[in-house]
């Protein structure tokens, strides 16, 4: 019988947080946090799907997908067959396996097993290295020839459509075209993808897991997302030259704001202070790349990277309003230790993980007293979670 195996990373961003749907240039990387499926060919009419991690199956019908209702993992697994197979399911036609031509009314004969090490609600993208990795697997068992931005672009559409989530492409680009030891440089106005190294001499990467994710985060991004869009739609009657939120400048946002209500005007200054923000970390990367090569690499410059990492976590938490109690708690007393360059949440917000840059020398036995502390005030202790970046969806 026919098998197959798919390896499906998630994500951190270093920097451009909210900024994939607000025509910005994101930072992001695929990172050694994986969903890995198994593909087996049946002779059974159905097709089985298996989520090993929570120990639930699910067995359908192509032809009665579309009717089903669904919610949490199988939204998504629909999501991903409807999109996928739709050209097929509109031209009805028959399934001949010498051709590997498909009609999804008559779709059936495979058995899928998932299982993953992403932390469910940590801010890493689970959902969408889901999503990738079964439209990648799907797309290598039936040749359908999709390019991988066609499978991001048809993930993002699942977690609209299936998910109720008005996503970015971020999630997706990072799972499918990571690539090892590098970051993404995703510029969301294009969709051109390229990578960058930042070398990491003398500091290093983690994650620290909060352990909460509060119901808001859903609903607040959206919501976020809408008053954005509102906001540009004015700009754009204001300004009707201007091109992105990049090119807005200080005078045409202060005339802006006066049409915009406060909130709103919150949620803009913060997007237009990232967008500098990210211009400071790339010009960062190419220097530290420079003085790498050159033996001349010091701290100070991640030094300033500490501090934009920071700055991001402040707009996150003053102006976009997407931090919580936890988060803040983890991050005030981090950035007090004076071996830790910079921390700030990471991921859609009201919980999940906080992205750490700190010095080798870090000592994360003093990491203790702090999770003590967070557990006599929160119920929960927060995990460390090293990191190591890598490729993306892959076939393995």
């Amino acid at each position: 019988m026919k098998k197959l195996q798919i390896s499906a990373p998630g994500r951190i961003n270093l920097l451009g947080e909210h900024l994939d749907y607000n025509h910005g240039i994101v930072l992001p990387a695929a990172i050694d946090r994986y969903f890995k499926f198994d593909f087996e060919a049946t002779d059974l009419p159905s097709i089985e799907i298996n989520a090993l991690d929570l120990n639930e199956s699910w067995d359908f019908e192509f032809s009665q997908l579309n009717a089903l209702q669904t919610s949490g993992w199988r939204s998504y697994v629909k999501g991903i067959f409807m999109l996928l197979f739709a050209d097929y399911s509109a031209k009805n036609i028959s399934f001949d396996r010498a051709s590997l031509s498909y009609v999804p009314t008559s779709l059936g004969g495979l058995k899928i097993h998932f299982k993953s090490t992403i932390p469910i609600g940590a801010g890493l993208s689970s959902s969408a290295a889901l999503c990738c990795g079964l439209a990648f697997g799907l797309n290598e068992w039936f040749g359908l020839g999709k390019s991988r931005l066609e499978l991001a672009l048809l993930a993002q559409q699942t977690e609209h459509q299936f998910a109720g989530v008005k996503c970015g492409l971020m999630d997706q680009v990072a799972s499918l075209f990571g690539k090892k030891g590098q970051l993404i440089t995703f510029d969301c106005l294009d969709n051109s993808i390229e990578t960058f190294s930042l070398p990491l001499v003398g500091v290093q990467l983690f994650l620290l897991d909060s352990k909460v994710k509060h119901n808001l985060a859903e609903s607040a991004y959206n919501e976020r997302r809408a008053q954005l869009e509102a906001a540009w739609m004015k700009a754009k009657e204001l300004f009707p030259s201007i091109e992105s939120w990049r090119t807005i400048d200080e005078i045409q946002l202060n005339l802006l704001f006066a049409h915009l209500d406060l909130n709103t005007q919150k949620r803009l200054r913060y997007v237009v202070d990232e967008i500098a923000r990210v211009a400071c970390v790339q010009a960062l990367a190419q220097d530290i790349s420079v003085s790498g090569m050159n033996a001349k690499l010091s701290i100070e410059p991640y030094k300033e990277l500490g501090k934009l990492i920071n700055q991001t976590h402040e707009g996150l938490r003053d102006l976009y309003e997407v931090s919580c109690e936890e988060i803040d708690f983890l991050q005030v007393n981090l950035i007090k230790q004076p071996e830790i360059l910079g921390a700030r949440m990471m991921g859609g917000g009201f919980g999940g993980c906080l992205l750490v840059m700190a010095q080798d020398s870090f000592d994360f036995n003093s990491l203790k007293s702090l999770t003590t502390s967070y557990h006599a005030q929160f119920g929960s202790t927060p995990a460390l979670e090293r990191i190591a970046l890598v490729d993306g969806v892959r076939v393995l």
